[in-house]
């Protein structure tokens, strides 16, 4: 990627954050501002939401996003896989971050077996969370290089 598309990246950086509880969309969206404000965030509730916006932005000239991050329960887990699956079935090279506060053993595995390209525990303490979003702008946004286009 030549100097010029990798400022754009660093400048402009959209991200489909699929969460369904509002409580949690919050804290993502402050930290995002705190610790990535580069990244331009966009909140889909529920995985009718997200596949709307998907194939919307995919022929709109909405910003497809260039990462996902989604939790698994939406509201159950069944729902957060099959969009996982959906997902990777309709956009192969787009990026999923799986978010949860479930982080059994077989919960991670079932995850990067569907296709997830992380897994993270949704943190308990605001500064976890900070931690965590700086960690994901540090690597995705300056470490990782992606396509232009998904």
């Amino acid at each position: 990627m030549d100097p010029d598309q990798r400022l754009h990246q660093k400048n402009s950086f959209p991200l489909l954050v699929i969460e369904g509880n509002k409580d949690h969309q919050l804290i993502i969206s402050y930290c995002l501002r705190e610790r990535a404000p580069q990244i331009e965030p966009m909140f889909a509730d529920t995985v009718q939401d997200a596949l709307s916006f998907l194939s919307l932005s995919a022929v709109q000239p909405i910003a497809f996003p260039r990462l996902v991050i989604q939790s698994l329960f939406l509201p159950q887990i069944a729902h957060g896989f099959d969009l996982l699956t959906e997902i990777r079935s309709r956009y192969p090279v787009l990026p999923v971050i799986v978010l949860s506060s479930h982080q059994e053993a077989s919960t991670v595995i079932k995850a990067y077996e569907m296709g997830a390209h992380s897994f993270l525990g949704k943190p308990s303490s605001l500064d976890h969370w900070e931690y965590i979003f700086q960690s994901l702008n540090d690597y995705w946004l300056g470490t990782v290089t992606l396509p232009d286009k998904l």
